[in-house]
């Protein structure tokens, strides 16, 4: 752990289906990991506790300042149309060392909100995408990786007894 601030995300940029969007993409904001938790309360028990059950369905969203026909094409409605997506970020330490993150989703388009048309300003599209596959990779390691099927959190697959209890393997 540093002792002065580090990890500051300073730029951003987003690559779809292997396009590098540099310029084009104003904010992403990567999916967010969280817990689906049920309330127990058994005999003899004085209070419920919480247990985890799994994990919600994580999504995504990224805003371009482009009205790129080629992208927004990418919503088309076909089976197994999966997209590759990857956000890249740059980060900095006061201590001056510069680390590189990546966000790398397997995902479908939801919505294309092409927004508010303006003369004189600037026009955005908002994009919302189902991430079915996550992988959160900084400095070359991995963070955590899931899929529908597992998650693995440091280098370690949680519940790694889950898949033979299930024959899933």
């Amino acid at each position: 752990m540093a002792r002065k601030p580090a990890y500051i995300l300073k730029n951003v940029s987003l690559s779809v289906e292997g396009d590098v969007r540099i310029g084009q993409c104003q904010s992403i904001t990567i999916p967010v990991l969280e817990r689906t938790m049920e309330e127990f309360r058994n005999a003899g028990m004085i209070k419920p506790r919480e247990v985890a059950m799994g994990y919600e369905v994580t999504t995504a969203t990224f805003t371009e300042t482009a009205f790129d026909p080629a992208v927004m094409a990418l919503f088309g409605i076909v089976n197994g149309s999966n997209r590759n997506i990857i956000a890249y970020g740059y980060l900095e330490s006061e201590d001056g060392r510069e680390h590189e993150a990546r966000f790398e989703m397997v995902c479908d388009f939801k919505k294309v909100d092409g927004g508010d048309w303006s003369p004189g300003e600037k026009a955005e599209t908002e994009y919302e995408i189902a991430v079915h596959e996550g992988r959160l990779v900084i400095d070359g390691t991995e963070v955590y990786a899931y899929d529908d099927f597992g998650i693995t959190i440091g280098g370690v697959k949680q519940q790694p007894g889950m898949a033979g209890a299930l024959r899933m393997i």
